[in-house]
């Protein structure tokens, strides 16, 4: 066991069995003014942290005997309030997921970046995400202004499973505080790329929005982004494999998520994107049309024309959260048995089930009771509420649109930082 470092006001201590990264990470956090401790397995970890009680513990999932979620179970019973981050060689969201779950933190990938480290374990200290970061990894630009509102996050972590959409594949999510000006950004597992959840890394935009940094996709990022839209959610990070859960289709789900974890006001304003002039998409085929023109608040005014059984549905939004929680986000995806034998084709659409999309023939709809008798176009409402969420900032504006869906979507968004945003 080896004994305190240099003093510092908190103490760290790495249960890992490798001894190079033992070292590495010791002589580094003892820089940063910690007392660190050292354990090469689980066994003499938990008799180090009985002993020494420390703030902080580094701890790696995959050791002999016992395992660091064994580790981390133990240590949870005998102390509720220390900071245990879990890292991994063989990181999966699923294991992420559940570490989070049992207790843990935050989580980390392996090899380990030494500035995520220390941004960790800077953030996990601070708390409920209003602290400073020691070293800012990512950081998007927020603007702010005169007519500025606050900037919010998390009041704690959240966990969730699912099944992606697309891809079919079983998943999970976990949404961390931030501090204020961070912005929305996602966090790859296990690759560890960060990307932001902003207009100019959106790469796909056809059946979903989807957001790609330099080797990493995020997909089907819009339901996520339209609660945090209406809850006013400006520092987020979030932890995802390669697509975001569609759970029962809507977003009611992620609601009920953040209502359960709670919303904290920071310091720090936002100003948001208030729009003084007519702004269109130019060039969409006859029958379409998406522009956006000031307002006093958020309104989106949605003519839907499909056929039959669908037929043409009109919708308007307004207001805020709460109109959002009761009368849009349990609006589900929908779509026609054709279709989505020709996204199977394409590889895509596997993850629609009976009990998480509305699926219509020709005639009805022919696996489910609607929600809503215009649950349809209240879908679009919220697609739409997500990517404008996409430019990182609340809209104030006015939004007229007709037979659009996410192509359309992204390029009003597109539009809106060219004529609102200044370099």
């Amino acid at each position: 066991m080896n004994q305190p470092g240099n003093g510092g006001s908190h103490q760290v201590l790495i249960i890992d069995d490798e001894k190079s990264i033992v070292e590495s990470l010791s002589s580094i956090l003892r820089e940063e003014g910690f007392s660190v401790f050292s354990a090469r397995d689980g066994k003499e970890g938990l008799a180090l942290f009985e002993h020494v009680k420390p703030r902080v513990v580094l701890l790696d999932v995959w050791m002999p005997e016992m395992d660091g979620l064994d580790v981390l179970r133990h240590i949870r019973k005998k102390d509720s309030d220390a900071v245990i981050i879990v890292i991994s060689g063989h990181g999966t969201i699923s294991t992420a997921v559940e570490a989070v779950k049992m207790g843990a933190t935050d989580f980390l990938e392996k090899p380990l970046s030494i500035e995520k480290v220390l941004e960790v374990i800077s953030r996990s200290l601070a708390g409920k995400g209003n602290g400073k970061n020691r070293r800012d990894a990512l950081k998007i630009e927020v603007p702010t202004g005169l007519e500025v509102c606050k900037q919010k996050t998390l009041a704690k972590s959240i966990v969730v499973y699912g099944v992606g959409l697309h891809s079919g594949v079983k998943t999970g999510m976990i949404l961390l505080p931030m501090p204020a000006d961070t912005g929305i950004v996602f966090e790859h597992v296990p690759d560890g790329e960060r990307i932001p959840a902003f207009i100019d890394y959106v790469f796909s935009s056809g059946f979903a929005s989807s957001i790609k940094g330099r080797d990493c996709a995020v997909r089907t990022v819009e339901h996520l982004l339209a609660t945090c839209h209406m809850y006013g959610l400006t520092n987020l990070l979030i932890k995802v494999s390669e697509e975001v859960p569609i759970f029962d289709g809507s977003a009611i789900d992620l609601c009920l998520k953040i209502e359960e974890a709670g919303v904290v006001e920071q310091d720090a304003g936002i100003e948001p994107l208030k729009v003084t002039e007519r702004v269109a998409v130019p060039n969409l085929p006859e029958g379409k049309y998406l522009s956006v023109e000031p307002a006093t608040e958020l309104i989106i005014d949605y003519t839907l024309s499909y056929p039959k059984p669908v037929g043409v549905q009109r919708y308007q939004f307004s207001g805020g959260k709460e109109r959002f929680v009761t009368d849009i986000a349990p609006a589900r995806t929908f779509g026609f048995l054709k279709d989505f034998e020709k996204l199977e084709k394409m590889g895509l659409g596997s993850g629609g089930r009976i009990s998480n999309v509305i699926i219509l023939n020709d005639d009805n709809v022919i696996n489910t009771k609607l929600r809503f008798e215009d649950e349809f176009v209240r879908h679009k409402v919220l697609d739409l509420l997500g990517d404008l969420y996409l430019l990182s900032r609340p809209v104030v504006g006015k939004v007229l649109a007709k037979g659009t869906g996410h192509l359309e979507n992204i390029a009003l968004v597109k539009e809106l930082k060219r004529v609102f945003y200044k370099n």
